[in-house]
């Protein structure tokens, strides 16, 4: 299959299952919610938070691990993919042990000092971490298996077991609300065993479907290699430094100084948002693996070209649902939830806004990845998101409303942009100029114009059912029709013609 042709159906794909997922998703935070109450969801939502302030190197492992097998892949070398394979998996076993002393003393530490929570469930919330924990070990020792499926670009597999995970979770949130109990406990304890299912699937998958997945660490075990994956970690933990100082640190902010209750209303707003954003990284899961083996290829311009059209495509996806819900954020959650708790609408809104502008240069820090110079890259991008921090905590200080830590991380993300773009030309060879003309320019006048035209409806019609769709379908059709005239160029316009021929030509056929 030609590469174009399997980037548009692997994305489209993820898209599909992540729309289930989205709507899944949405019923099962609102019966949550509904079951475990605002109190006990936002000490859920908090604790999880403090989990993910260090459940972060899971994901930072993650990349580096798909980094590695994906630029390997590249190469061919047959013996070469079996080393790296082994060699993560001895990592990811060592990190596993480390992070389980990690939580296991930053949690005392947590509960004891920072976390504000009912004196009443402070029990609960200790057992619903160590849950925690161990659900985090499992995920870390199996990320290898996840790395060779995705550099595989085994989307069906991946997406069928996605779907499969959320419809358990949409059980569990049911069964909650027939549940008599301990239910912040019960929770916690099959959320753990549903991510446990999950990670033998994948594992058993990788073992069975590639040889690389076969384990011997003796053999394949490479000291030098082993050195050079825990470079690129070390360096890439600054990046998701990064990411801990701009989700989490502040949900911890607005717990010091506001509550669990309103932590409630930034769990639903990340929750919210994150389902609009997986629609987006779609794409990027499905053009990565190419991407990072174009550089194991040493091809640097088609890699440079998959960061260009990445980039204006995954902006485009997420404004496609983003900028809908945005206009529509106060009717869809009263649809959502049962009782939306104060401050959600906005903080969802802010946190969409602040996912557009990240589409705008994310591709960027990837293909400086990709290359693998990524010590000062990381560490400027790393302090540069945590300017804004301070400036909260000050204002916060002095009875300032907990909106202003959303607009604070609106204005931050668009420093990012230089940043992105400076380091792009520096590590990857990235035309700044080319980049917007190609990237960004071509999507930002056709969500200028269908947002204008969108908000002609939504200032005229009364909040309702009615708007929604209209608003909806017009910015969607709208923006689709101005992306294809305005955003693509005739190569690209006549590839998805092919494209879209031969899928109703093999329709045809059967």
């Amino acid at each position: 299959m030609k590469a174009f042709n399997r980037v548009v159906l692997n994305t489209s794909v993820l898209y599909s299952s992540l729309l289930v997922k989205m709507v899944i998703g949405l019923f099962f935070t609102r019966f949550v919610l509904m079951a475990l109450g605002e109190t006990d969801y936002g000490i859920y939502m908090l604790v999880a938070g403090v989990v993910a302030m260090l459940n972060i190197l899971n994901s930072n492992m993650a990349n580096t691990s798909m980094r590695f097998m994906s630029v390997n892949l590249g190469t061919n070398d047959k013996f070469l993919i079996r080393k790296t394979f082994n060699t993560t998996v001895f990592i990811h076993y060592i990190v596993g042990i480390a992070v389980i002393l990690i939580m296991e003393a930053g949690g005392w530490v947590m509960f004891k000092y920072f976390l504000n929570i009912p004196v009443e469930k402070i029990f609960d919330a200790k057992v619903v971490y160590q849950f925690m924990i161990v659900t985090t070990f499992i995920t870390v020792i199996s990320v290898p298996y996840d790395a060779v499926i995705n550099a595989h670009e085994h989307i069906w597999t991946l997406s069928i077991i996605d779907v499969f995970g959320m419809c358990l979770k949409l059980l569990l949130s049911i069964y909650l609300l027939h549940c008599h109990g301990n239910l912040l406990i019960i929770y916690g304890f099959f959320m753990m065993l549903i991510h446990f299912i999950l990670r033998i699937i994948k594992q058993s998958y990788g073992r069975i479907k590639f040889d690389e997945c076969k384990l011997s660490l003796k053999k394949y075990y490479d000291k030098r290699l082993l050195i050079d994956i825990l470079s690129f970690t070390g360096w890439n933990l600054f990046g998701s430094i990064a990411s801990i100082v701009s989700v989490q640190i502040r949900s911890l902010l607005i717990n010091m100084f506001y509550g669990v209750k309103i932590i409630a209303s930034d769990g639903v707003a990340n929750s919210a948002s994150s389902q609009v954003n997986n629609v987006a990284a779609s794409l990027t899961q499905a053009i990565n693996p190419q991407l990072l083996r174009s550089e194991g290829e040493s091809n640097r311009e088609k890699m440079i070209n998959i960061t260009e059209l990445s980039t204006k495509y995954s902006t485009f996806l997420f404004a496609l649902v983003g900028v809908p819900v945005v206009f529509e954020t106060h009717f869809l959650l009263d649809i959502w939830l049962k009782d939306v708790p104060e401050f959600a609408v906005i903080f969802c809104q802010l946190t969409m806004i602040v996912m557009l502008i990240e589409k705008f240069s994310f591709q960027i820090g990837n293909a400086v990845r990709a290359v693998g110079d990524i010590k000062e890259f990381q560490i400027v991008e790393s302090l540069a998101c945590c300017l804004y921090l301070p400036v909260a905590y000050f204002l916060f200080k002095n009875g300032s409303s907990p909106i202003m830590i959303y607009i604070l991380s609106v204005l931050n993300c668009c420093l990012l942009y230089p940043v992105r773009l400076y380091y792009g030309k520096k590590k990857a060879g990235i035309n700044p100029i080319s980049f917007y003309r190609k990237s960004n320019m071509p999507i930002l006048f056709p969500i200028i114009l269908s947002s204008s035209i969108s908000l002609i409806p939504r200032l005229m019609m009364q909040e309702g059912f009615v708007r929604l769709i209209i608003v909806g379908l017009l910015f969607v059709s709208s923006f689709t029709l101005l992306y294809w005239q305005f955003g693509m160029d005739n190569n690209e316009r006549l590839r998805f013609k092919v494209f879209f021929r031969e899928i109703l030509g093999k329709l045809s056929i059967k």
